[in-house]
């Protein structure tokens, strides 16, 4: 747990490209295919299997994982919106209520295992070629020579592992997965997306900024002091048009905006808190002093969990390699990331459009139960496996 409160207002975006944005979710993304691609150089390498391969290996889990974690997300969590919407599944652009690029949003874990356990049969069943001129798609059932299911899943277990922990640092920095209040002076403002919404809410605003307040709240408060600094574009603003704006309709905004209220904690029954002053250009400054609501960053918990296991389990394939018991990785990590997330769904909020709640379990949860279960039975099978033939 941090010692003490973070105000987190990172933008998204890395890198706007014309039309297009190059954002940290999308680079963190890509980087844990090309450190992926690396470590299976290396195994392949050690392991003295063919490098040939390789290429063929990776564009089957890419594949595997981007099309199982969109039909995830599709299936399992939006399903009501996408049966409405069937082009949007794999465009990456809305066409309602008007056209917008969006990019790939909306990516499950869950989905993205069962992609990756397919694209792993696949890979080891079938050779497929594609030839494009003429164009031509040939599928052979082949085994691949030396390396069995279970060796494949065990590896890329360590490789998912990795991508695992880039995959929640850039869900940190897109400020979603968001956790629960922490009820007290430690965690993370997730203040980008309200301040966003507030600079919306009028053509007026240049800029708004969350910052901490000098004023100290008690030790055990649930909510910390913030101030949040709105810009005005233009000078000439008539001083009273300001403040009724800010009276009325940023108050309502702090109050009833539910992207608002959600990071923000404005008593409804007061007058708004602000100080009204002018730049050096003339324009207005507003300085709103409120409560912020720190949050659990359930992203970086699981960050951290993924990254430790991927230490552990490649500290296991590199001491036990030659003697690695099939399906172990694969049972580990199973047992260990979907039992996690089980844990930090409590520290989560639910953002789910299409909830299914199961006892004091949601969807999630739920869905990781399948997971957990096979992740034992595979060690036991493994361990079962070495009695026998010990």
């Amino acid at each position: 747990m941090l010692l003490n409160y973070v105000i987190w207002d990172i933008s998204p975006i890395l890198l706007p490209v014309g039309a297009f944005e190059v954002r940290w979710y999308g680079v963190l993304f890509a980087t844990g295919f090309l450190l992926g691609r690396q470590l299976w150089h290396y195994f392949l390498k050690a392991e003295k299997k063919p490098i040939e391969d390789l290429d063929a290996l990776v564009l089957h889990i890419m594949l595997g994982t981007v099309i199982g974690a969109r039909l995830g997300h599709v299936l399992f969590y939006d399903f009501s919106y996408y049966s409405q919407h069937p082009l949007e599944i794999f465009l990456p652009f809305v066409f309602t209520p008007t056209f917008k690029f969006t990019g790939y949003s909306g990516l499950a874990s869950h989905g993205a295992a069962i992609g990756i356990l397919t694209a792993i049969y696949i890979y080891v069943n079938y050779v497929i070629t594609l030839s494009l001129f003429p164009p031509k798609l040939t599928v052979k059932k082949q085994r691949r020579a030396g390396q069995s299911y279970l060796w494949i899943a065990d590896r890329m277990m360590i490789v998912v592992a990795l991508a695992g922990c880039l995959i929640r640092i850039g869900n940190f920095m897109n400020s979603e997965i968001i956790g629960k209040p922490t009820n007290n002076r430690q965690g993370v403002l997730f203040a980008r997306n309200f301040a966003y919404r507030i600079q919306r809410s009028s053509k007026a605003i240049d800029k708004v900024q969350v910052t901490k307040s000098n004023t100290k709240a008690p030790h055990d408060a649930q909510y910390q002091p913030i101030i949040i600094t709105v810009s005005f574009r233009h000078a000439g603003f008539e001083e009273k048009a300001t403040r009724y704006f800010l009276e009325h309709d940023i108050k309502h905004l702090l109050t009833e905006d539910p992207s608002v209220a959600e990071h923000i904690c404005e008593a409804r029954n007061l007058p708004l808190q602000y100080t009204l002053s002018k730049s050096r250009k003339g324009t207005s400054i507003a300085h709103i002093a409120t409560l912020g609501i720190p949050r659990h960053p359930a992203q970086l918990y699981e960050a951290l969990s993924c990254f430790v296991l991927f230490l552990l389990l490649f500290y296991q394939w590199k001491v036990k390699q030659g003697r690695l018991r099939p399906g172990t990785v694969f049972g580990l990590f199973l047992i260990i990331v979907f039992g996690l997330r089980t844990v930090y769904e409590f520290f989560k909020e639910s953002n789910i459009v299409c909830e299914t709640v199961l006892g004091p379990l949601r969807t999630p949860q739920i869905l990781s139960l399948p997971l957990v279960i096979a992740g034992i039975i595979l060690l036991l099978y493994s361990t079962d496996k070495e009695g026998r033939t010990g």
